[in-house]
């Protein structure tokens, strides 16, 4: 097994970033089924602003467009730093050539304008 990209959600804007939460990225459930990602999966966040990159978990946002970074992540993300959101999986050796991350682009409202096949 491989563990291969999954998918990335590029260029979010971050709305909220809460210090008072036990953790993880709330992101709106729009942005989480274009990315195929569950909720409470497992993802990295890069924080195209100023460098940071965690890794923690997805929880849904209770508004649309609204993404969160909580609890310790706050130190790192701030209301409106530019992030990309990756997600992975294990993928048999013999499948890697058939293997396509999804790339989804979301407007200036953290909106869905595009979701395609990711290549280089």
């Amino acid at each position: 097994m491989i563990n291969l990209l999954k998918s990335k959600i590029q260029e979010l804007i971050v709305s909220e970033s809460s210090l008072d939460y036990p953790g993880s990225i709330s992101l709106p459930l729009e942005l989480i089924k274009t990315a195929n990602l569950q909720e409470f999966e497992q993802v990295f966040v890069n924080n195209k602003t100023n460098g940071a990159r965690i890794n923690t978990y997805v929880v849904i946002s209770k508004k649309a467009g609204f993404v969160s970074l909580n609890g310790a992540a706050s130190h790192h993300f701030k209301k409106g730093d530019i992030i990309h959101v990756l997600s992975y999986r294990l993928v048999g050796e013999k499948n890697v050539s058939k293997h396509k991350p999804i790339l989804v682009r979301a407007d200036l409202g953290n909106r869905v304008i595009e979701a395609k096949p990711y290549f280089i």
